[in-house]
């Protein structure tokens, strides 16, 4: 069996940073052993454990180099190497933009294939010319490290071969996935408590959006459509709770301003009353059991857990294409996707779902959970992740 390890700048309980624990958690299963290493955490008050302590739970191995938080250098290549070596690694797969480049070069430096999950679409930061040094800097050594970039979504792999000119054979796709068959078990009490707690009466319509506040997620679309689908359906009882707030990391100053934009937003608009910002939560099974329809604006993606979560909840879904539509998705039948960055396309599919029976909505969210429970259940997933590293070990 194989010493796996993985690098994560960032660990936090967020998309990229759950389907490295995933894989890691089929790696253990298949009976070999991983560690981590990983910058520093922001620890949280409102969570009862930090992302590490809970991979430690799970049998993971970490190793904190506070340098990973930096932009990639001799040092932190130096002390990844070093605990990398000491680790015994036979491979070190990144998981996220800034450790990448630190993992693959970790990697040739100790001869070992330079695997990496490209789980995002991705952004550089900073003022020009910055991002187009990173952007240069990242894309030379993907192209010239790289073994295999398990790729989350078709887009994904696209912009990896176009954008960072990887030939195509060095690239794959394999969807994110979550538990989707064994999606939690949610009583009808607590979907009634939470939607009290909301106060949401009866008749009223309960949209849903899980998610951290960055520009990633498009929120700005959502809040616009929002504002659509009440002058569409004047009189319509209905609220979307937003979840999620802004997350630690070095653009964390303008993701806050960006939030401060959205809540100015909501007010100018009078939308408190369709629009709640709910923050973390640590019940989102029970609020997906309890909503209505889930909509996600997302302006680029990998691969959305959140979407699948919801599909795993049976609830129907409307989400942008920023991440590609799936072969054999059916428009209506497994729920909507429409234009990314389109408030117009988001406010009509999602007046369209609105306007059917709760029946009908239903079979929308048994169809979509079907179709979930085909291409993203965790358990196929991550035995394809796991195989495609095993050959390259091999």
């Amino acid at each position: 069996m194989a010493r796996i390890g993985m690098t994560l700048s960032n660990p936090n309980f967020t998309g990229a940073c759950k389907m490295a624990r995933l894989y890691g958690q089929a790696f253990i299963a298949t009976g070999h052993e991983v560690f981590l290493i990983h910058g520093p955490e922001i620890v949280s008050e409102k969570s009862d454990q930090t992302f590490v302590e809970a991979l430690r739970k799970d049998g993971f191995e970490t190793v904190l180099v506070p340098e990973l938080k930096e932009l990639i250098g001799p040092t932190v290549i130096r002390q990844t190497m070093d605990e990398a070596r000491r680790l015994k690694a036979n491979c070190l797969i990144g998981f996220q933009q800034r450790d990448i480049p630190v993992a693959l070069k970790v990697s040739e430096a100790l001869k070992l294939p330079g695997i990496t999950s490209f789980q995002n679409q991705h952004l550089f930061h900073g003022r020009w010319p910055v991002p187009k040094l990173k952007e240069f800097v990242f894309s030379r050594l993907v192209r010239q490290k790289l073994t295999m970039g398990i790729c989350t979504s078709p887009v994904v792999q696209s912009e990896v071969v176009n954008r960072f000119r990887v030939p195509a054979e060095r690239t794959c796709v394999v969807y994110n996935g979550v538990e989707v068959v064994n999606f939690p078990d949610v009583s009808d009490e607590d979907c009634r408590r939470v939607r009290d707690e909301f106060g949401l009466s009866i008749d009223e319509l309960m949209l849903i959006n899980v998610g951290r506040i960055d520009p990633q997620k498009g929120l700005e679309t959502l809040a616009k459509a929002i504002t659509r689908v009440r002058e569409l359906l004047p009189g319509k009882k209905f609220k979307l709770i937003q979840v999620g707030d802004v997350i630690a990391g070095p653009n964390r100053q303008n993701t806050l301003k960006y939030k401060e934009r959205i809540v100015h937003y909501i007010k100018s608009h009078g939308l408190e009353e369709n629009f709640d910002m709910a923050g973390w939560r640590n019940d989102c099974p029970t609020l997906l059991k309890a909503a209505d329809i889930y909509v996600h604006s997302a302006h680029w993606e990998g691969w959305s857990l959140a979407v699948v979560e919801a599909m795993g909840a049976r609830l129907p879904s409307i989400q942008t294409d920023c991440c590609g539509i799936p072969e054999n998705y059916e428009q209506g039948k497994h729920g909507f996707i429409v234009p990314k960055e389109d408030p117009e396309a988001l406010a009509r599919a999602t007046v369209e779902m609105m306007s059917f029976s709760d029946e009908q909505r239903k079979e929308i969210g048994e169809a979509g959970f079907r179709f979930a429970a085909e291409y993203f259940e965790i358990q196929k997933t991550s035995r394809r992740f796991v195989q495609l590293v095993e050959e390259y070990l091999n």
